[in-house]
């Protein structure tokens, strides 16, 4: 980015804004939240977050008769979060016991919760038969028969909806592709009929109730969906026609994206870029299975991010600097245990000093966070190559090409 261009541009009315010179969240002046609450803290806008599940409700109402939104939970799981988001009419998509327990804890009933999770042990397929949540979200064959076994031994019948890998590419980072059998994700084609063909000899422990696809995390290629959507409305028929019974629901996953970058900046992930609205997603999903299923059957997709990350900012405070060879680095209280993504896959996350909001001007800083390890950085742990080649590759960016690059960019400390 050249020097003088517009660096605000993360404002956004109402919600983040400069005032005074200090950055506001939903009105709020963020200093004194830290101050307060201390750092690092994560905070969340409970009138955004209601806003925002009810636009995601309202585009998928216009799509499709019935239809049911399960929060991913993993997106987070906070109490509070959880009680809010059933209070706007959307249920809840688990990955663990804990979070069934935190889930159960806000409120949530059996019919609005659904668990997925490639490694689900006893333990927790016990737990989500006491009593039976709307759906199991069966990973493999062997899952079915652990399942089962549970299930008679405790006299119950489980719910399940088999998840089968509509073999896609989503575009997405390779750590968030979850729709081929190349991840760890699902069962194939070839596992999914195996199981249709089990069915009949577990009948008294479990009973089919759906079936279940997803194509990845932060997907911004509404014609996945689509592609996604015509593989579930097949093999949805296809158990139909296996069984004799007609399905309770079908679901369509998550993974709808958000954007990331705050200014276009070149060379970034097209990933981190979200040109589709939660009435394109619907659409996408809704129009192929609409013709195909039964006007009784359910659609269930699996939001996490969409419905929350939007909502919410991450305070941080910086508790020592120091000068190197190659320019100013700061010290945050906040590392990867606190973003995780930004380690794990080298996520983006727009970043604003929040005592000196309407400050423009700007230098390079290296900034890392507090764990006992070198890769505890943002943006590029490996030593900003990213950024080398991007100042390399884009003349646009030659004048910064002269200075010392020793990290991303962010607003003056």
């Amino acid at each position: 980015m050249k020097r003088g261009a517009r660096l605000n541009p993360w404002r956004q009315s109402g919600f983040l804004e400069e005032r005074n010179g200090v950055l506001h969240f939903d009105g709020i002046e963020c200093p004194a939240l830290a101050r307060e609450y201390g750092t690092p803290l994560i905070a969340y806008s409970a009138r955004r977050l209601r806003a925002t599940a009810r636009r995601m409700r309202s585009a998928f109402a216009a799509s499709f008769a019935r239809f049911r939104i399960c929060y991913a939970a993993k997106a987070g799981a906070l109490p509070g979060l959880l009680r809010l988001l059933r209070e706007e009419s959307i249920s809840v998509e688990v990955n663990s016991g804990g979070e069934l327990q935190r889930a159960r804890e806000a409120g949530f009933g059996p019919e609005e919760i659904v668990f997925n999770g490639v490694a689900k042990s006893v333990r927790e397929i016990g737990e989500a038969l006491d009593p039976p949540i709307k759906a199991i979200n069966v990973d493999s064959l062997f899952e079915l028969e652990r399942i089962d076994a549970v299930a008679r031994e405790r006299g119950i019948t489980a719910n399940v909806a088999l998840r089968v890998t509509p073999e896609l590419e989503s575009g997405t980072t390779p750590g968030t592709e979850t729709a081929s059998s190349l991840t760890k994700f699902g069962m194939t084609r070839a596992d999914f009929r195996t199981a249709l063909a089990r069915l009949p000899a577990l009948r008294d422990a479990v009973r089919l109730r759906g079936v279940h696809v997803h194509v990845g995390s932060q997907v911004n290629d509404t014609a996945v969906y689509a592609r996604a959507a015509s593989f579930l409305a097949d093999i949805a028929e296809e158990a139909q026609d296996a069984t004799g019974e007609a399905l309770d629901h079908v679901n369509a996953g998550g993974g709808f994206a958000i954007n990331y970058l705050k200014y276009d900046e070149p060379g970034v992930p097209a990933y981190l870029r979200a040109p589709a609205a939660f009435a394109d997603y619907a659409a996408a999903i809704a129009d192929p299975l609409r013709a195909r299923l039964d006007a009784r059957t359910e659609l269930v997709v699996e939001p996490g991010r969409a419905l929350v990350a939007e909502s919410g900012i991450l305070l941080s405070r910086i508790e020592n600097t120091k000068q190197r060879a190659d320019g100013c680095w700061l010290c945050l209280d906040a590392g990867y245990h606190t973003l995780l993504d930004a380690f794990s896959y080298k996520w983006y996350y727009h970043m604003v000093n929040a005592s000196r909001a309407a400050d423009d001007q700007t230098d390079w800083f290296r900034v890392v966070g507090p764990l006992c390890d070198n890769g505890d950085s943002f943006h590029d742990v490996d030593g900003e190559t990213t950024l080398r080649r991007l100042l390399r590759d884009h003349p646009a960016l030659a004048p910064w090409s002269r200075r010392a690059v020793p990290g991303s960019r962010h607003r003056t400390a």
